[in-house]
């Protein structure tokens, strides 16, 4: 399937894979996509690593806001109401969590234990499914991943960082990850995303007998 299609609906989107991988870079292409079709594009940025390339992504979105305190963005979410067709990307969730952790450990002296980071993170994305609910909205959540080490996650060896909890707001989830093909005498490897869940069916009705797999689009940048 073409991966314009994967990302055609108003639903939200979790998207998860390893570093470097083509997260950003696949969420700016959506971005792209999206606003070439007349649709309003509001771009977050969380993570301090991305604004090297802010002033590349800035073309292809109506909006681009950098948010690195959780609660602002929480605040922010709280506030969202859209009347025209609207994209709205978060780059990402782990930012969210780092940010968080930061924070925390700034005013305290340690760590937040797992259950404050994914209770924020659920807080988040269940106000953003309250705004997406009211219509008019297209959601894309960027995670990082982990190893799904005492049982697979949908068949698959890794799991959204911090956002288990949050998956029961979430429509469609999609892994990226790479793998070998061979053409010919060639072994090349390409960069692939997966719908490992797909909850209202919009897409396939069995994620694990009928997997949907597309490769990933060439960088805008």
């Amino acid at each position: 399937m073409d991966w314009r299609q994967v990302f055609g609906a108003d639903a939200i989107y979790m998207i998860y894979g390893p570093p470097m991988i083509g997260k950003t870079r696949l969420a700016v292409s959506i971005a792209d996509n999206d606003l070439k079709a007349g649709r309003h594009v509001v771009y977050i940025a969380t993570e301090l690593n991305l604004k090297p390339i802010l002033d590349k992504i800035k073309p292809h979105v109506s909006e681009l806001h950098e948010y690195y305190d959780p609660m602002e963005l929480l605040n922010w979410v709280n506030g969202l109401g859209f009347k025209n067709p609207t994209t709205l990307i978060i780059d990402s969730l782990g930012g969210v969590r780092m940010n968080y952790m930061a924070e925390y450990s700034k005013a305290t002296g340690g760590l937040p234990d797992t259950v404050r980071v994914s209770m924020l993170i659920q807080i988040i994305v269940h106000r953003l499914m309250e705004a997406w609910a009211m219509g008019n909205l297209k959601i894309i959540l960027i995670s990082h991943e982990s190893p799904a080490i005492n049982e697979p996650f949908f068949g698959e060896s890794t799991y959204p960082t911090s956002a288990k909890k949050a998956l029961h707001d979430v429509g469609i989830v999609v892994r990226l990850f790479t793998r070998d093909v061979t053409e010919g005498s060639v072994v090349k490897t390409e960069r692939v995303g997966k719908v490992i869940l797909d909850r209202y069916g919009l897409l396939t009705k069995d994620t694990l007998s009928s997997p949907i797999y597309f490769t990933l689009p060439e960088p805008l940048f």
